[in-house]
């Protein structure tokens, strides 16, 4: 059984390693940072009963976006600037990927997304892929692409609550 916490003290950030240094550096040197000075937020998820080792994390951050950037459809009859939030990063660690953790960490993510919106307004989720790999893994949830930025998706409000209905 696995639970999402905030990222904490006691989480053994050390011991994390999804195979991409960038990520991994994120986590032990500056997402602690990020978390105090109110940049982003990181939560992890842990197995129950192994308390410090993190099985995986994503962060969250909100964002101001160019209207301009959204496929047509989605951007008529809204202003210029657009308030949304950013999927930062998302990793699993190698012990624990093909087990459906990147799925769940999403999945959280869509949660906490969607509550956000309710509080402060946002038209959607926006992620930036690291490769091609990468975004057929968030197109299959339903992230399209923007024009001109393969790498650079976008989750609308409406299908982030669509998924959270049917998670339900």
């Amino acid at each position: 059984m696995f639970k999402f916490e905030p990222l904490a003290d006691h989480h053994d950030r050390a011991g994390f390693d999804c195979g991409v240094e960038p990520l991994n550096r994120y986590l032990k040197q500056i997402a602690r940072q990020h978390e105090a000075k109110g940049i982003a937020k990181t939560y992890v998820v842990v197995e129950d009963g192994v308390k410090e080792s993190i099985a995986g994390y994503f962060t969250l951050t909100y964002c101001q976006i160019d209207g301009g950037i959204l496929p047509p459809a989605l951007a008529k009859k809204l202003p210029q600037q657009i308030p949304a939030m950013r999927l930062g990063r998302l990793a699993v660690s190698q012990a624990r990927q093909r087990q459906g953790i990147g799925h769940m960490l999403l999945s959280c993510a869509l949660q906490m997304v969607e509550r956000a919106e309710k509080i402060a307004g946002g038209v959607g989720l926006f992620v930036d892929a690291k490769d091609e790999q990468a975004a057929a893994y968030y197109a299959q949830f339903g992230f399209v692409p923007l024009d001109g930025s393969p790498l650079t998706l976008f989750l609308p409000i409406q299908t982030i609550r669509q998924h959270n209905a049917m998670a339900s």
